[in-house]
């Protein structure tokens, strides 16, 4: 391309290899130089278009589709702030038992409602930020963030996503890295799956109890919990399974009953515990109202922080 004007002049430039032009901000406003520059955007949109894969990748056939893949900019950015994303394996793994006391120890959290923002956040006692969970568009899930002062890191995306079915019965708990992938230096990755949860409700006397079944993957010997990604390993997520545990009907109060310990203070269907399938003596998570907006969320090994707060969300609607 050859380009004149009284102002300034371009020399011998290929349309297919330009990567940047300095020009007078005059030529800006001329018909001529808006066509190359829609010219040279068509090109570049045509050149992308080209190299997306069949699953949509907007960078190749063998990467896959990932914010950080193509917001690099933003990734770079808060790399250099020191907040990049970090290993989520402390929000995964439970709590390791050294033994039989540290086994029945639970870790005591809250869980605080924002209904203006449509969010829960998880801190500890003391009011420390954990994690912060963000209700998706459609209203079927959440974007679960690493807690930086309250706010998500957009240019990172969420840390995990918890989905769910229309009905919002079946539910899925999924962490957006997977780092055994990431380990192997591989550019195509795959997602780990942290949970299921199935909703349902049982006659409990004269009344209807909301019940959940949770299966979280298996705990290996070092306490980490086991890798279920369909990239890297064994896609069936097999594990542990837990169930709430049955209230009981008070004919006198013709009302569902059920002994949170003193750690409820509001009545609320919300309320649930959860218990392992082979020893309904032990109590894995509690999840009570003590407020209008806030609850406590007390959980124990074999869940992991993350499977806990995931599975007290899928109960949030319960009425």
């Amino acid at each position: 391309l050859w380009a004149k004007s009284a102002h300034s002049t371009l020399t011998a430039v290929s349309l297919s290899n330009i990567k940047m032009v300095f020009v007078d901000t005059r030529l800006q406003d001329q018909p001529w130089w808006k066509q190359v520059i829609w010219k040279l955007s068509a090109d570049k949109e045509q050149e992308m278009s080209k190299t997306k894969s069949e699953n949509g990748s907007r960078i190749g056939w063998d990467v896959s589709e990932e914010l950080h893949q193509w917001r690099g900019f933003e990734f770079a950015d808060v790399l250099e702030q020191g907040i990049g994303p970090g290993p989520t394996a402390s929000f995964v793994d439970p709590p390791y038992p050294e033994n039989e006391k540290d086994a029945k120890q639970h870790q005591r959290l809250r869980v605080i409602h924002e209904p203006a923002k449509n969010s829960y956040l998880l801190t500890t006692e003391s009011g420390e930020s954990l994690l912060l969970a963000t209700s998706q568009a459609d209203g079927l899930g959440f974007d679960i963030f690493v807690a930086r002062e309250g706010q998500p890191c957009n240019a990172l995306g969420p840390s995990f996503i918890l989905k769910s079915t229309l009905p919002k019965q079946q539910w899925s708990l999924s962490s957006v890295r997977c780092e055994q992938c990431e380990s192997r230096g591989t550019r195509l990755r795959g997602t780990r799956e942290l949970g299921r949860m199935s909703h349902y409700c049982e006659p409990v006397g004269s009344g209807n109890a909301f019940c959940m079944d949770v299966e979280i993957p298996e705990v290996q010997d070092d306490g980490s919990s086991s890798v279920v990604c369909p990239v890297c390993s064994d896609p069936d997520i097999g594990g542990c399974v837990l169930s709430t545990r049955r209230p009981k009907w008070n004919a006198r109060k013709q009302t569902l009953t059920l002994d949170f310990q003193g750690r409820c203070a509001v009545p609320s269907a919300k309320n649930f515990m959860l218990e392992a399938e082979n020893n309904h003596s032990k109590i894995t998570l509690l999840f009570g109202k003590i407020d209008k907006t806030k609850f406590v969320l007390d959980y124990t090994y074999p869940l992991g922080m993350v499977q806990a707060f995931a599975t007290a969300l899928t109960a949030t609607h319960w009425k």
